[in-house]
């Protein structure tokens, strides 16, 4: 049963689950944790506030480097030799990067390896993402947490945040989430009073990462962009050289088989091209015949205007 617990009547607890995370850090573990919510919800905001308020208690550095974007970006900054036990990660839209939908990819393949090797790291990583089905759910079962956006108070500058600790039942093939409990000792009695965290308000992180984090996100939109605009014009090309096939070394046609050809591209009728060239219908079909063995086919150019030649 994931529990904080209070022994000092005074001791504030407004971030409880800040001590529940730093509590499994000293316990030799990691933290691994999915931040959902609909764009602008304020779910990356959440996530570097808390690795901000993490940060301030085990007094590790986190900085707009600790954001990252892509599982190349997470390997480097992991390998980098920066980070120190109890760091924090924020990885930002991880769907792009390890989508369920590249399931067995190399991505997810290497993904999943990290997750289940770098306990020992004992780090804080934190997944912004819309929907967490969006991630392999290999790598979701080994998540710990998923905070959920619920909604955003401007007059507070504060965000309101669903947690719960995840659990998956392999042999049930089920998920299980559960509201943390804190335990608290209440001044003058001796009984402790134990309450369900069922919302959390997150504030507002500081402006100077706040700015430097926004700077970072547009460079990487713009990059991706950028390269969705390449796949597309990539995609147009392809597409364009099937409909730009022209015959390569074709055999040439006669005169006659060239007029019925032509004739054929026109009118799309063996009856009104033998009344034309004032021939039998059985002549006709014979000239066309001809000249699709040649490579001339009449029937895929008359369907794309493009490859009409005249």
């Amino acid at each position: 049963m994931p529990i904080v617990i209070y022994r000092n009547p005074k001791e504030k607890r407004n971030h409880s689950w800040v001590r529940y995370l730093l509590a499994r850090i000293r316990n030799n573990q990691n933290n691994l944790i999915t931040v959902v919510g609909k764009t602008g919800s304020g779910k990356t905001w959440s996530a570097i506030s808390i690795c901000e308020l993490i940060s301030k208690k085990n007094k590790t550095e986190f900085t707009v480097e600790n954001i990252i974007f892509s599982l190349k970006d997470l390997m480097q900054l992991i390998n980098s030799g920066k980070l120190k036990k109890g760091s924090s990660i924020v990885f930002d839209e991880p769907q792009i990067s390890i989508s369920s939908r590249e399931f067995q990819s190399e991505a997810n393949k290497v993904f999943n390896y990290l997750l289940t090797t770098f306990r020992h790291r004992n780090l804080s990583l934190f997944f912004c993402t819309p929907f967490e089905d969006l991630l392999d759910k290999t790598a979701r079962k080994l998540f710990h947490a998923k905070f959920l956006t619920m909604s955003v108070n401007r007059n507070s500058k504060t965000c309101k945040l669903k947690p719960v600790v995840t659990e998956y039942n392999s042999h049930l093939e089920k998920w299980y989430e559960k509201f943390l409990r804190v335990t608290f000792k209440v001044e003058g009695k001796e009984k402790f009073e134990v309450r369900k965290l069922k919302h959390w308000d997150v504030p507002k992180p500081s402006e100077e990462i706040i700015k430097l984090y926004e700077d970072k996100k547009l460079a990487f939109t713009n990059k991706l962009n950028t390269n969705i605009e390449q796949r597309l014009n990539s995609y147009e090309l392809r597409q364009q050289a099937k409909l730009n096939v022209k015959p390569i070394n074709l055999n040439p046609l006669t005169p006659k088989q060239q007029e019925a050809y032509d004739l054929m591209i026109k009118y799309q009728n063996e009856t009104q091209i033998a009344k034309i060239l004032g021939i039998d219908i059985s002549s006709v079909s014979q000239r066309l015949a001809l000249a699709k063995k040649k490579g001339f086919n009449f029937r895929e150019i008359s369907n794309n205007p493009i490859l009409v030649q005249h």
